[in-house]
């Protein structure tokens, strides 16, 4: 499998797969441990397809058969117990210790990730999220994990250059308030990269009803939150490391809000002068 995980494999085949088969590729990335102990028959009748529709899609992936996928299932499930994210990234990096100006090397890696991540942006749909951040009266942001850090930093940058943006926590109860208020006139985004936190998903799943746009930001093109985005952006890192794909990540949520300022310069111009006014005034009699 040339050094891919089996879900990596099946991510790269999926747009050459059946519908039939797609459904398979679905369930099997979200239930690998089934897969493990279970029958190609127990499988498709969960993923509602045929036995036969299962084993042809191990043959669509490149495998000898459906023991061929137990075997690579229960080898990576039995891996990913035994290295983690922060693992993954230091030894990504080991390499480059050894390298003169390692560093250099280390941040034109990153360059070449923002890159790629810049290349796969769908004009249409970049402008069309740009648009919403502009003309929609609130935005939710959502993102738990890996994803947290990010949803943090894109929500103070909004935060400063327009109004009504609202950072949602889980654990609190005002994740029953959003679900009471969120409406037409409201763009939600939710950030989720794997290991994919189900909260955002099976907040996404609630709001479908609601008629808003949801803006989903992940890592694959059959993440679980691209079942309920009406507008969807693909970080795909080669990389294990969730953390590596941060910069890349902040790079494009940065291009976003860019997109969203081109919508009314002047009004963003005069957002960030109010800013800057109340800022110095705010420090000036704090420390008199």
């Amino acid at each position: 499998m040339e050094n891919q995980t089996i879900q990596q494999v099946i991510q790269n085949k999926y747009q050459e797969l059946s519908k039939s088969q797609q459904r398979v590729a679905i369930f099997i990335l979200k239930n690998l441990q089934t897969v493990g102990v279970h029958s190609a028959a127990y499988v498709g009748e969960k993923a509602g397809v045929s036995e036969t529709t299962v084993i042809r899609f191990c043959y669509a992936i490149g495998l000898s058969g459906y023991a061929e996928l137990q075997r690579e299932v229960t080898m990576h499930l039995f891996n990913e117990g035994h290295t983690s994210s922060l693992q993954n990234y230091l030894q990504s990096k080991q390499a480059l210790f050894e390298t003169p100006r390692f560093y250099e090397k280390t941040m034109e890696k990153d360059a070449s990730s923002i890159l790629n991540v810049a290349k796969s942006i769908n004009e249409e749909d970049f402008n069309r999220a740009a648009i919403l951040l502009h003309t929609k009266k609130k935005i939710y942001i959502a993102g738990n994990g890996s994803s947290h850090l990010a949803a943090q930093w894109l929500y103070f940058t909004l935060n400063m250059l327009r109004p009504n943006v609202v950072l949602l926590d889980f654990e609190t109860s005002e994740i029953i308030r959003a679900l009471q208020e969120i409406d037409e006139d409201s763009v939600v985004i939710i950030l989720s990269f794997h290991r994919y936190f189900k909260e955002p998903i099976q907040f996404a799943a609630e709001i479908q009803e609601k008629n808003c746009e949801i803006i989903g930001i992940t890592d694959s093109k059959i993440a679980p939150i691209t079942q309920y985005a009406t507008i969807t952006f693909v970080n795909e890192q080669q990389e294990m490391s969730t953390i590596d794909a941060m910069p890349a990540l902040i790079s494009f949520l940065n291009t976003l809000i860019a997109g969203m300022t081109a919508q009314d310069h002047d009004y963003y111009e005069n957002q960030r002068v109010k800013y800057d006014d109340f800022q110095n005034s705010f420090l000036a009699n704090r420390w008199s």
